[in-house]
């Protein structure tokens, strides 16, 4: 089975996904960049992507960088700030990626690895002890993110979403992203959108969007600015395609849904394996399609493989157990077991499989399922 990669603008590359959807670049009126150092916003791309952004997810602010891991690293700067801290103690998820612990990392501040639940992989317990709480809506699924701010503001804490694999993702009505104090979107090419690179920080707090701003556009050339920034700006390129693939936001992410709905369905009961557990109340944006079984994981994924359907197993090694994070060394049994022995998933975002193909991948599963798990 040849099942092709999935491509959300609608062609082999940019230009020709740009005029699958009815956009024209024309190189001769856009500048590569429209920022200066030093200054707040960036050039009319830029600016209108964060205006629409803003209308979109319904936040005050919208701040554009080149990636979410430079918009996770401006988040927790500007978090540092608001604290009045030099070094804070700052809580991360064991089960994510890389960079929701490099960002708070690079910048010099102590790590707390929180263990995850095994029901939708998210962080299982708000740390009451930590300055600024990271929380990942891991897969396209949403954490308890309404307890867990009550729990910060009651605490005095800051609280993070990692939100690039989760856009339109909902708690209670409102979007994933939106509900923390400063939320990272991700417009990275395996993205649900995505520019290439890219990523969009946004908050309702006046204070932590300047610190932001200043921080991706060299902090200590404003004037008496004692704060020290880098260069993490988006170009106006970047914006540019950005801009369209949010305005097929909703279309993209519903056809995630509709393809995760059908090969669920294709897939059916399978004695031995936990299909996807939605919280109650939640949107799921069906970033990936995780399962869990008891025994025979990597087993089943390699016969998977060899017929042609592209399973993942575990996920990022737990970031408790990464090498370039030994000093915050911990035990996190949840996160280690689902990576070593019982999850695996299917990337939603990566693949896209036709009707036919779903049908088959369902066989497939039952038949694979029949074979090694029983």
């Amino acid at each position: 089975m040849k099942i092709e990669k999935y491509n959300s603008l609608g062609g082999c590359g940019l230009i020709p996904g740009l005029h699958a959807f009815g956009a024209k670049l024309d190189y001769g009126k856009i500048d590569s960049s429209g920022f200066l150092g030093g200054v707040l916003r960036g050039g009319p791309h830029v600016c209108e992507l964060e205006e629409e952004w803003c209308w979109k997810f319904g936040s005050k602010h919208a701040i554009a960088c080149n990636s979410a891991t430079s918009g996770l690293m401006a988040a927790v700067e500007a978090a540092r700030i608001k604290q009045g801290m030099d070094r804070m103690l700052v809580s991360v998820p064991a089960f994510t990626m890389s960079a929701t612990a490099a960002a708070p990392s690079v910048l010099g501040h102590a790590i707390y690895f929180e263990d995850c639940e095994d029901e939708t992989f998210c962080v299982a317990e708000h740390s009451r002890n930590a300055d600024v709480l990271i929380i990942t809506n891991l897969f396209g699924c949403p954490a308890p993110l309404h307890e867990f701010r009550e729990l910060a503001d009651l605490n005095g804490q800051i609280m993070i979403e990692d939100n690039a694999q989760a856009i339109l993702a909902k708690e209670n009505g409102k979007y994933a992203g939106t509900i923390g104090h400063i939320g990272v979107f991700s417009l990275n090419v395996h993205k649900h959108i995505q520019a290439g690179e890219g990523g969009v920080c946004v908050t309702d707090d006046d204070d932590l969007a300047l610190y932001m701003r200043m921080f991706i556009n060299h902090a200590e050339m404003f004037e008496n600015s004692a704060m020290i920034g880098l260069n993490l700006r988006m170009t106006e390129i970047t914006a540019f395609v950005a801009l369209q693939q949010l305005g097929r936001v909703d279309e993209l992410v519903r056809g995630r849904q509709e393809k995760a709905v059908l090969l669920l369905e294709a897939i059916g009961e399978v004695p031995g394996v936990r299909m996807p557990v939605q919280r109650e109340n939640c949107d799921h944006a069906c970033y990936a399609i995780p399962f869990l079984v008891g025994r025979g994981r990597d087993k089943f994924v390699q016969a998977m493989i060899a017929e042609g359907i592209p399973l993942g197993k575990g996920y990022v090694n737990p970031l408790n157990r990464m090498p370039a994070f030994t000093k915050w060394a911990c035990e996190c049994p949840v996160a280690e077991d689902l990576h070593d022995r019982r999850l695996f998933y299917w990337e939603n975002c990566a693949w896209d499989p036709t009707v036919e193909q779903i049908k088959e991948i369902g066989e497939t599963f039952r038949k694979v399922a029949r074979e090694v798990l029983t």
